[in-house]
Parts: C-alpha cells; structure tokens; sequence
C-alpha cells in the first residue's frame, strides 16, 4: 500500500462498464500547501489541506458509520476519529508529498497538528509535515509536488501556496503536461492484465507526471 486508504469499500463500481484507462483516479483531493519559516529563516514545515470530493466524503463518511441521521455534520466525537484515523498512517505511506533541493530528496515528518472538518458535504483533513533538517532556500530553490505515485487519487493545487515567517520568497507552479502524462499512463496501463489490475491493485506509478511542481524562490536576507 502507498498511500493511506480511506475507505474499506470497494472502488470497483466507480469503473464499472468502464475501460481501466478510464477507471482512474478514484479519488479528486483538492490541495493546499503553506511553506512555513522558522525565526532564522529557515523552511521548517508545510502545511498541508486536503479536501476529498463529495463522493469520496460520503464515502468516508458511511463506511465510518457517521452521520448516522444524515443531518450533514459531524459531532465532536466523530471529527475527533477523522482526526485518530488520518493522524495514524500505515508505515509504507509517505504522505503524498515530495519535497527535493538541489535534486535531493528531502525527509518529512509524519502528520502534526491534525485537524478535522466536515464541511459542505467534504472530508477536509489539516496537517502539518516538519523537515527535521531545516532548509536554507536561498542555497537551491525548493521543489515540492504533492501526488499519489498510482495515480489512485488525484491531488489538484487549488490555489498559489501561502508562505508563512519570511518576506522576500515567492512560488511559482508549472503545470503538468496532463494529456502527455495520461498517454503515458495508458501505454503502462495496457501493458497490465485485467487480473493484476482488479485483484492485485496494481497501477503504473506514474502520479508524479500528473502533478503541478511548486517551485519556492527566496532572496538572501540582509
């Protein structure tokens, strides 16, 4: 499992009568991200908002046995085991975000700070990710793109991120090449049986092709 799996349900009806190519992603996760300074001027953590698609938060919703007189919101006990449930992730998930410097790929902590909404009919999960070796941005620009490497769900950066502690920074996002990246994906998808797809859960780990890359600029400090 790479990523972490909201749902015991089956997805299989959302392909059903559906060629796999068009079968995917599962999941619509609107994204947002905050670069967050220490007081020396350091990247010391990102913020991260997802917000799932109605669907997929009715989901959520049901197979948690939530919202049981469908009233559309969540008592305190039930956001407090959104917060449990998205709080703990399974050890060979990573958090759907990759941070490089200077090519380098860039360790994150686990979720901190999680918080729970449920809101207009959608899942929204808050969280922060800590770099335990802070980042000086003014060496190397920072590369961050948040995806899913199956391409099971699909993150969409819904606005510019924020940047939070320093002046003198700026972000810049070039999108992805979407038509390029799902040719791609459909030559590797074709290349799979049926039975590897259906019983095996297998996917061509092509989700980054897929994802905006945010680019983190700062100028030296005087």
């Amino acid at each position: 499992m790479r990523r972490i799996r909201v749902l015991s349900v089956s997805f299989a009806c959302l392909g059903f009568g559906l060629s796999p190519g068009h079968a995917h992603p599962h999941e619509f996760i609107d994204t947002g991200i905050t670069f967050r300074f220490d007081d020396r001027g350091q990247l010391g953590a990102i913020g991260v908002v997802w917000a799932w698609d109605e669907l997929t938060s009715m989901l959520i919703v049901e197979d948690m046995e939530m919202d049981t007189d469908g009233d559309g919101e969540l008592n305190g006990d039930e956001l407090q085991r959104l917060r449990d449930h998205f709080g703990r992730w399974p050890d060979d998930f990573g958090g759907d975000l990759y941070v490089k410097q200077g090519g380098k790929a860039v360790t994150l902590s686990g979720p901190l700070d999680v918080q729970a909404e449920y809101r207009g009919n959608r899942v929204i999960i808050r969280h922060l990710r800590a770099l335990p070796q802070r980042l000086n941005p003014e060496t190397a620009p920072v590369i961050v793109q948040a995806y899913d490497p199956a391409y099971y769900a699909f993150y969409d950066l819904v606005e510019t991120p924020g940047i939070r502690g320093r002046e003198g920074c700026s972000v810049t996002i070039r999108e992805a090449d979407i038509a390029a990246a799902q040719k791609r994906y459909d030559q590797l998808l074709g290349q799979l049986t049926e039975q590897e797809i259906m019983e095996e859960g297998k996917y061509p780990e092509v989700g980054g092709a897929f994802a905006d890359e945010v680019r983190l600029e700062c100028d030296k400090r005087e």
